[in-house]
């Protein structure tokens, strides 16, 4: 795609009819150069109001990712590198949101990091198991066969019936059955702390997951944005390429007409030279970018997808719809929101809980049990006779050869660990945030200088040309103002994505670059690793923060 432009007749090859825009322009770039005519006024000396002048339409064509520019656009054209394929049950063209929640659907990252979640919530549960109480049945049935023995002394059986012995079974059954029930009553708050130590890490690791969500969408907005300012760039060449041909075109011109040396042509034949390495770098470039913005979405990296451009160049109107607010307002807003902050906060109060566990170590525990059985009490598994048990038990630690002592002071070391990591990213943040905010102020301002500058090119583009056709002025001065419009174009389209991406480099900055509300950090959408993770707290992140900004006096939390 290029700037659409006319010129006179005689300047350039016409392209042929229905090309795009970019052919339009590769067609221009390339025409052979035809000799033009000065004429000369009466009295006045030789006029260039006879020369042909380009006229620049002051836009640039939609971005619609179709093109018939091969690859590259000079030398010799490799089929198929910039071809791409269409992505089955994914459109054509694609808004922002619509990638990310691509991204989200289809990223390894993001699956790893759910998995990661749910195992966190079966450590919940196994923590909790100690609070509960534990119930076991059982029942047995035993058969038991005794070989009789043989007959001592030479009695008979009638002998011994005479006598009244009774000759035993040798086979005898038993059968019994019960149900045994255990409780811890109290332990101190031992099992209690590791149960808060194992929700504070779940929502830790939650929180881990939903900085994923957000760096996920962070790299596929940058991939989003990269891809458009490319494609841009890659216009933005085209006509510079054409605008150093007309150039070379009219030095060509002068030279048959005896007006300017043959080694003028090898000047103006350099410019276009340089201006086609530029076109066929930024090309590279542009399908580098395509593939990248396809692989952060999870797809393959010959996917052809067109993003929408929101980035609207040549106007005056506002670009930027993010609300710059101060330092102090953007740093409580960073702390507010961003999740792998909370993670750290919620590792420190699982240290917190763990050192307090490790300390009850030598806690006395009371025990509650009790059990009730029913068990045959002869021969042939009748006669059932049931018992009841209950009772207490109280365990008193009294030496156990220093682990109470050697968990208390590793908990402890765990802890500082946990505390100066919270400094370290407190201090990460607050760095994110001013760089990021500076960047963005500093791209705002950017933009409004180079629209001022567009409309400052055009309007003496307009007059040169105008002094042009009434034969005022020269053939130089009319190629400057060319020039410099071009380049305020090359400024805006520079400025215009690079406020983009430094928009969403403040949004990642303070955690919301999924932010769908009006005023960013009010309402964000924050999608859940897994419904109700099983077991403890749940996987839902809850906001509970024990207030660790205090007001001014610069301190992140107390310890």
């Amino acid at each position: 795609m290029a700037l659409a432009a006319t010129a006179a007749v005689g300047a350039m090859t016409p392209p042929p009819a229905g090309a795009s825009g970019t052919a339009r322009a590769v067609a221009q770039a390339s025409a052979p150069s035809t000799p033009l005519a000065l004429p000369v006024a009466p009295g006045n000396g030789p006029l260039n109001a006879g020369q042909p002048t380009p006229f620049p339409l002051n836009t640039l064509a939609p971005l619609t990712g179709q093109t018939s520019l091969p690859y590259p656009a000079y030398g010799t054209p490799v089929p198929g590198v910039n071809a791409g394929t269409p992505a089955p049950g994914i459109s054509a063209t694609l808004t922002l949101q619509q990638s990310e929640m691509i991204a989200f659907a289809r990223s390894p990252l993001l699956a790893t990091a759910r998995n990661d979640v749910d195992v966190q919530a079966a450590e919940v549960r196994l923590a909790r198991a100690g609070l509960l109480p534990s119930l076991s049945g059982t029942a047995t049935y035993d058969f038991a066969h005794t070989q009789p023995g043989g007959r001592t002394g030479g009695s008979s059986s009638a002998e011994e019936s005479e006598l009244g012995v009774t000759a035993s079974s040798p086979n005898t059954t038993s059968a019994g059955f019960g149900l045994a029930l255990s409780q811890l009553i109290y332990d101190g708050g031992k099992v209690a702390y590791g149960v808060r130590a194992a929700r504070s890490t779940e929502v830790s690791v939650a929180d881990n997951y939903r900085r994923e969500l957000e760096t996920v969408a962070f790299n596929v907005a940058t991939a989003y944005y990269n891809y458009l300012a490319a494609e841009r760039t890659t216009q933005v060449d085209l006509e510079i390429v054409r605008e150093d041909t007309v150039q070379e075109d009219l030095v060509r011109a002068q030279y048959r007409a005896g007006t300017a040396a043959r080694s003028d042509i090898a000047t103006a034949q350099l410019p276009v030279a340089q201006a086609r390495v530029a076109v066929v770098r930024s090309q590279g470039t542009e399908l580098s970018a395509e593939a990248a913005y396809a692989n952060a979405m999870g797809l393959d990296a010959n996917v052809k997808i067109q993003p929408v451009d929101d980035a609207p160049v040549f106007t005056a109107s506002q670009v930027s719809t993010i609300p710059v607010p101060s330092y102090d307002v953007a740093v409580k807003r960073a702390f507010a929101l961003r999740p792998d902050y909370d993670a750290f906060v919620q590792s420190v109060d699982a240290s917190k809980s763990t050192l307090a566990a490790a300390r009850l170590g030598l806690f006395p525990t009371l025990t509650g049990s009790g059990s009730a059985s029913d068990n045959s009490t002869d021969s042939n598994a009748g006669s059932f006779r049931n018992a009841q048990q209950i009772g207490v038990s109280l365990a008193i630690p009294i030496y156990d050869q220093g682990v109470t002592a050697a968990n208390v002071a590793n908990s402890r070391a765990q802890l500082n660990n946990a505390f100066a990591a919270l400094q370290n990213e407190a201090l990460t943040v607050q760095l994110n945030v001013k760089q990021s905010l500076a960047s963005l102020v500093s791209a705002q301002a950017a933009l409004i200088e180079t629209q001022q500058e567009y409309a400052t090119a055009l309007t003496v583009l307009q007059a040169t040309q105008a002094q042009y056709r009434a034969g005022v002025t020269t053939l130089p001065l009319l190629l400057n103002a060319q020039v410099g419009l071009t380049q305020a174009l090359t400024d805006q389209v520079t400025a215009v994505y690079t406020l983009r991406q430094d928009e969403q480099s403040y949004l990642y900055a303070i955690g919301a670059n999924y932010d769908t509300s009006s005023d960013n950090g009010k309402r964000t959408i924050k999608p859940l690793p897994h419904p109700d993770a099983q077991g403890g707290q749940t996987a839902q992140h809850k906001q509970k923060r024990k207030q660790q900004i205090l007001g001014g006096s610069g301190t992140i939390f107390a310890r």
